[in-house]
């Protein structure tokens, strides 16, 4: 669901991303791509809700 280092730069997988939040307590969070999926459960964040927040560079 992160962005990947290859090549000298970060680069993100084509697909979407679906973030759902469940009351004030959790979040799930599911990326889905031809050829793959992934799915993750959490808590939310301040910042952003469900997506984790991105990371300085």
């Amino acid at each position: 669901m992160n962005s990947l280092y290859q090549d000298g730069d970060y680069v993100s997988a084509e697909g979407a991303m679906v973030g759902l939040r469940v009351r004030d307590e959790a979040c799930a969070r599911a990326l889905v791509q031809r050829t793959d999926y992934d799915m993750q459960t959490d808590g939310p964040y301040p910042e952003t809700g469900c997506f984790e927040p991105p990371h300085g560079r």
